[in-house]
């Protein structure tokens, strides 16, 4: 099944199973980038037979070919058409369907000019009683006209031609999609002085560009890889199945199909052009470590800081974290906070390690130096290599993690610390360095390709 017929089946069985919606609420499932799903209810009258009645206020950026209405009770009734009109009013429009007919135009004097209008590209070209006007658009003050023309609307609108065999009196229900609207996590972490502790809040942000404002809305997100058919490119969207922890007046989570939904337990407001914040994950103390990385041979020529984390119950947390900003303060030496830096991280599921980078170390150095490569036949090579790490702390010892990548099938020869090899293509060590002091690593690997 393609991913929009899917998508739209899948609203005709909520209508089928879900339980009536309420003519005073908007329903609003907004996904992770620039998709939602809408779905409200309005009372209408359409007399029997064939006839037209219309929805005014839907979003700018509807997907009109998304569009699925539910007649409600009240006996026999066919959708004959369905048309999106977005043919909005504006100057241009206006002058445009008033070529060749009578308009009035005061000017920044005051002064009425009446004629008919023969040209509004730039300038107006007015054809008067008394000769050709031509008014430049910067001297223009007001324009009068008989009435909007027809076929101009003031708001998107659908349109439905219908044959009506039933009562005139009905509650539809009506479902979209729509682009514009998205929504991601960001994390606001604390960190003590000591950088073992750090106090940790989730928030979930919503972005609603749409073209519309949701009044009492009854809101949920949704994770989950839902796929969609290509073009257009700008409905893609990329998600992951994740749990929420709800805070007090936030989330609650629930399964539906292969995803995640999370209800928001009260009714709120998206306005357009806004960003609404909300808590999902209440303050907590998750323990913590900081990390320094020297991996030279991907362009790191600087030692990296990083704060790293498990994401455990008995650490606090245990729940999967959607991916999402990581802001970090960490704790001055008189207690006031300060930014420490930022990073993104990958949706994680519980259990798992996360890792933050935050920047560099201003007081740690690594050199890395290429001694020696000899060739030893085709493509067989062996390397030698030195990498000098110095600790400028005045008190401080820290431990280094030296990350290399030596490529092809390797082995190492000989080296003067420990080394690990955590998967085919990554040789690590980790190297204390005391405080103001230098220490060198030197080791020989065999490469073959």
């Amino acid at each position: 099944m393609p991913a929009r017929t899917g998508l739209i089946a899948l609203v005709g069985v909520l209508f089928a199973v879900a339980a009536p919606l309420h003519a005073d609420l908007l329903y609003v499932t907004v996904y992770n980038d620039d998709l939602a799903l809408v779905k409200e209810a309005r009372e209408i009258e359409v007399p029997r037979g064939i006839g037209e009645f219309s929805f005014t206020g839907v979003p700018a950026r509807i997907d009109p070919t998304s569009v699925r209405l539910d007649p409600g009770k009240g006996g026999e009734f066919a959708i004959l058409e369905q048309d999106y009109r977005y043919d909005l009013v504006s100057r241009e429009k206006l002058l445009e369907r008033y070529l060749d007919r009578t308009i009035e135009v005061v000017t920044e004097l005051e002064s009425i000019h009446r004629g008919v209008l023969k040209s509004a590209a730039g300038s107006l070209v007015l054809e008067t009683e008394g000769g050709v006007v031509v008014l430049g658009a910067d001297k223009i003050a007001n324009l009068i006209l008989p009435e909007i023309p027809e076929g101009l609307i003031t708001r998107p609108t659908l349109v439905w031609k219908v044959e009506n065999g039933g009562s005139p009196n009905r509650t539809v229900e009506i479902a979209y999609l729509t682009g514009g609207m998205s929504w991601h996590a960001e994390y606001v972490a604390a960190v003590d002085a000591k950088d073992e502790r750090m106090k940790i809040s989730g928030w979930v942000s919503i972005d609603n560009r749409s073209g519309r404002t949701y009044e009492s809305t009854r809101l949920k997100v949704v994770a989950g890889d839902v796929h969609r058919a290509m073009p257009p490119p700008q409905l893609r969207r990329k998600g992951m199945a994740m749990d929420m922890m709800a805070a007090p007046g936030g989330f609650e989570e629930r399964e539906f199909f292969e995803y995640h939904i999370y209800d928001l337990d009260r009714i709120t407001t998206l306005a357009d052009r806004e960003v609404k914040q909300i808590q999902f994950i209440a303050e907590r103390v998750v323990p913590l470590e900081k990390v320094y990385v020297y991996e030279p041979t991907r362009g790191n020529d600087k030692i990296q800081v990083k704060l790293e984390f498990v994401n455990s119950e008995e650490n606090g947390l245990g729940i999967p974290l959607p991916a999402g900003k990581f802001r970090v303060y960490r704790e001055d030496a008189d207690g006031a906070l300060e930014f420490a830096g930022e990073d993104r991280i990958d949706h994680t599921p519980r259990d798992e390690r996360v890792s933050t980078y935050l920047g560099n170390a201003f007081d740690l150095v690594g050199e890395r130096n290429e001694m020696q490569m000899e060739r030893r036949e085709g493509r067989h090579f062996r390397q030698r290599v030195e990498i000098k790490l110095r600790n400028r702390k005045e008190k401080d010892g820290v431990t280094i993690i030296v990350r290399e990548h030596p490529g092809g099938h390797w082995e190492v020869l000989d080296s003067n610390f420990a080394w690990e090899k955590p998967n085919a293509h990554d040789l690590e060590f980790e190297i204390d360095v005391p405080a103001g002091e230098e220490v060198i690593l030197d080791y020989t690997v065999d490469i073959k390709y």
